[in-house]
């Protein structure tokens, strides 16, 4: 059978790398091509003839052509990590730098680089970075509108007690004096102070005070707040523990009268200055509590100076007629008048030349607001409140925009660090919208002496506390039971009524221009109300027969 196999075989050579020396071989030996056992020709290699690795990368020194000054087909040799490293480099962030100059360096001596041009390049910052650092920042970004003038006109348009109080230099010398007299010659007596809200009654009496803390000494003073009492009764376990006595709630209410008595008349007592703020919310069924109060500091060996502070004039007269037929029990009187326009506008202009730089506040806004504010109330604390009020108003709308301005970095000729700009100024029309808002459009609108002076809301609670009073032939009631019959009106005359807390501060208006009078309570819908005029006299203090005669006549609530 013939054979399939052919008779002969080409031998076919492959390249071999080196061989690896065997213990006892010289180095230059190698193994003969023909003694294979594979029969593969194996070629002999010459010593002299070097092979290179297939890799680049595997390359080094000489071999990979890295010294030879021209330009390479393939990617930079990768070098030691000792060539890349510089001596002052940190092993972080390095970066590996290739020479491109011809060195006559041998290769045992390459440790040694001579610095090229690009090792120059190192110790610089990269064109990137140079770039970076030589640019100047931008001096112009959109920020939004500050007001930092406005909130420092706001912080000193406060109705806190202020170092200075103006228009009222009568009234505090007529205080002083009164001290002077009783309490540094330890003589007891009484005062009596009176006058519409926000006219500076509490303030002035806070301040003299506290400048009459050195001039007094070992004297004590108590002051309280009526209107924080849970009831006139109350009035007695708060002194007592303000003079210092243990167990006073527990004491029975006249026996506690009786010792406090005793301990205000003790010898060892000192001089005792007792201020009540409010004190017509102690009134009571036969006012025994006022009349007990006001009789102390005649009693035999007393050392209490009283001071009581009131809204209402005449309460002396009208209240407490028993002290008419005891002329030394009669307390000393000193009225607050209200405000005048000028005052109110010496008050603002004071406030606001506290703050340095431009006036926020137009000097008409100024007028305007004391002006309207002194023809309805003179209430000083009111005109602050509308002021401020503006203020936000202004406020809001600018800070509302964004402009352009410098960064806090940039040096800028126009800004200044000092002074604060003004966006916008306060005017006329934002006082008088603020004004609107509180008394009423007609009171705002209307000009000094207008036939028709009072808002129409403040006109239907007048005729809905007539028509209540009618009713239930009683003097007071409630503001409570007078929000009802003001809504009952309102409903059939077809407007809209305001909330029970706004019905409040249209009473509290009311009050301050001499219309109804308040008797405050812990609960605001327990306020007494009642009219201060005769009802023969409500229509033409209004103004208004129509209105007046048409509620009058809607018949019953």
């Amino acid at each position: 059978m013939p054979s399939t196999r052919s008779q002969t075989q080409a031998a076919i050579d492959f390249p071999r790398r080196k061989q690896p020396r065997t213990p006892g071989a010289p180095p230059g030996a190698c193994r003969d091509a023909t003694s294979s056992p594979t029969g593969v020709t194996l070629l002999q290699i010459s010593p002299r003839e070097k092979v290179l690795p297939l890799s680049p990368r595997k390359r080094l020194g000489d071999d990979n052509l890295c010294n030879i000054p021209q330009s390479l087909p393939c990617s930079p040799t990768k070098q030691s990590k000792k060539e890349n490293e510089l001596p002052s480099a940190s092993h972080k962030g390095r970066r590996l730098f290739f020479s491109e100059q011809p060195t006559t360096e041998s290769p045992g001596k390459r440790n040694n680089l001579v610095p090229s041009p690009l090792h120059k390049r190192q110790e610089t910052p990269r064109s990137s970075e140079r770039s970076h650092l030589n640019k100047e920042p931008v001096c112009i970004q959109l920020f939004k509108q500050e007001g930092t003038c406005y909130q420092q006109v706001k912080s000193v348009l406060h109705t806190a007690v202020p170092d200075r109080l103006l228009a009222r230099e009568k009234e505090t010398d007529a205080i002083r004096r009164f001290l002077k007299e009783h309490v540094c010659g330890e003589k007891p007596g009484s005062l009596y102070i009176s006058g519409a809200p926000g006219t500076g009654k509490t303030a002035c009496l806070s301040r003299i005070l506290q400048d009459f803390q050195n001039e007094l000494p070992g004297s004590k003073t108590i002051v309280l707040n009526c209107m924080s009492l849970s009831s006139s009764q109350a009035v007695f376990p708060a002194i007592a523990e303000q003079i210092g006595q243990q167990g006073a709630p527990k004491v029975a209410g006249r026996d506690l009268v009786r010792k406090l008595e005793k301990q205000l008349t003790a010898e060892r007592m000192p001089m005792t200055v007792l201020v009540l703020d409010e004190m017509d919310q102690l009134d009571s069924k036969g006012q025994d509590v006022l009349y007990t109060v006001f009789e102390w500091p005649w009693l035999i060996g007393s050392r209490l100076v009283l001071i009581g502070v009131a809204n209402a004039l005449d309460l002396t007269d009208r209240i407490l007629a028993r002290l008419q037929a005891r002329p030394k029990c009669k307390p000393q009187l000193l009225n607050f008048p209200p405000y005048t326009k000028e005052q109110i506008a010496s008050i603002l202009q004071e406030r606001l030349r506290q703050v340095s730089g431009d006036q926020v506040l137009d000097s008409t806004a100024i007028q305007f607001c004391a002006r309207k504010v002194s023809a309805v109330s003179g209430d000083a604390r009111k005109a602050l409140d509308v002021c401020r009020r503006a203020i936000e108003i202004v406020e809001l709308d600018v800070r509302s925009q964004t402009v352009l301005k410098p960064l806090p970095g940039c040096k800028s000729p126009t800004t200044s660090a000092s002074v604060s700009p003004v966006p916008r100024r306060v005017g006329l029309l934002h006082i008088s919208r603020v004004i609107s808002d509180v008394y009423g459009d007609r009171m705002a609108l209307g000009s000094d002496g207008a036939s028709d002076s009072f808002p129409l809301q403040q006109k239907i609670l007048v005729c809905s506390l007539l028509l209540l009073a009618r009713q239930l032939k009683a003097k007071e009631v409630t503001l409570g039971k007078l929000h009802e019959a003001y809504s009952r009106v309102c409903r059939q005359q077809q407007m809209a009524a305001v909330v029970q807390s706004e019905c409040l501060s249209l009473a509290t208006l009311l009050e301050s221009r001499g219309i109804l009078a308040l008797k405050k309570a812990k609960e605001a819908r327990l306020t007494k109300v009642s009219l201060k005029i005769e009802e023969r006299d409500v229509e033409h203090a209004l103004k208004d027969g129509v209105l007046v005669g048409n509620i009058l006549a809607g018949g019953r609530l």
